[in-house]
């Protein structure tokens, strides 16, 4: 099995949105809003499932490996893959209380709605999205700019009642120690905004949170490291992948643990040399019994 590197860089808008804010229609904008119904499908549940014992690591170890394959391979199937994106780990925070960091269990995961503020420093359209959306959901928002809060304790509390799975803000949120549910942010104000225009709803449009392009629909994977988001057929293509990634290094560590060096387990030698060689060579893990 190939040792991949965690992906650090920012990963911006993809291929994968099928529409774009230019030229919007109602059509697309039904056919969009019929995507908030994906949460219920079994097999996007079941996927979700899956994703609950892994980490925004392995998930982007192998979005790189699927991507180096897509690159080079003949078969259009396997070069439409369009990939996982990373928004920016140093501006999209982590904002829940402290005590909800310590735990492994602390994940985000479900079904993305979006929603895009048409003015900024108004967030009477966040609070009328709390009516529209559904256990398994994540509200993902693009605040238009905003420098005043428009999220904080009183929302993510409604929100958790309703079965949301948590909150994404490009842009500020407050009452950071009374968040009830996972909550990420590009910043913090203590200065709530006015509650004065409606907005368009949820779904209207695919938006640009942290500059990653987020669809209605897509899949949303949120831990202490960092947010990840896809179409469930992104990540359905990399979580056989990233489930071994996972044993393979819960492997390595309990053979770190019988005092067997990382290096041993791998063929760190042979491969440092042939790249001092300027030969072709990829890190590699031996076969492991531990």
């Amino acid at each position: 099995m190939q040792l991949t590197g965690i992906v650090t860089t920012r990963l911006l808008a993809t291929a994968r949105p099928q529409y774009w804010v230019t030229g919007w229609s109602f059509k697309k904008t039904y056919q969009l809003s019929q995507m908030s119904t994906q949460g219920r499908d079994p097999w996007v549940q079941n996927l979700i499932k899956r994703l609950h014992p892994l980490g925004s690591g392995p998930l982007c170890d192998a979005d790189k490996g699927r991507r180096l394959v897509a690159t080079t391979s003949n078969d259009p199937n396997v070069r439409a893959y369009a990939g996982l994106s990373l928004m920016c780990p140093n501006i999209m925070r982590l904002r829940s209380p402290p005590e909800h960091h310590n735990t492994k269990r602390m994940k985000m995961i479900g079904v993305v709605r979006t929603l895009q503020l048409s003015r900024p420093n108004d967030f009477l359209a966040v609070m009328h999205a709390l009516t529209e959306i559904q256990s398994g959901d994540v509200l993902v928002v693009n605040t238009c700019g905003s420098s005043r809060a428009v999220a904080g304790g009183l929302f993510t509390t409604e929100a958790a009642r309703r079965g949301c799975r948590g909150l994404v803000v490009d842009g500020p949120i407050r009452d950071v120690h009374d968040l009830a549910c996972p909550t990420y942010s590009t910043l913090v104000s203590p200065y709530a905004g006015m509650i004065q225009h409606p907005g368009d709803g949820t779904d209207f449009m695919p938006i640009v949170c942290c500059g990653v392009a987020v669809n209605p629909g897509d899949i949303i994977f949120g831990d202490i490291d960092g947010v990840i988001v896809g179409s469930a057929e992104s990540f359905y293509a990399c979580i056989n992948e990233a489930e071994s990634i996972v044993s393979m290094e819960q492997r390595l560590i309990r053979g770190m643990s019988m005092g067997v060096s990382l290096h041993e387990m791998t063929n760190f030698d042979e491969h440092i040399q042939k790249r001092r060689e300027g030969k072709e060579s990829t890190l590699t893990f031996k076969d492991l019994n531990y």
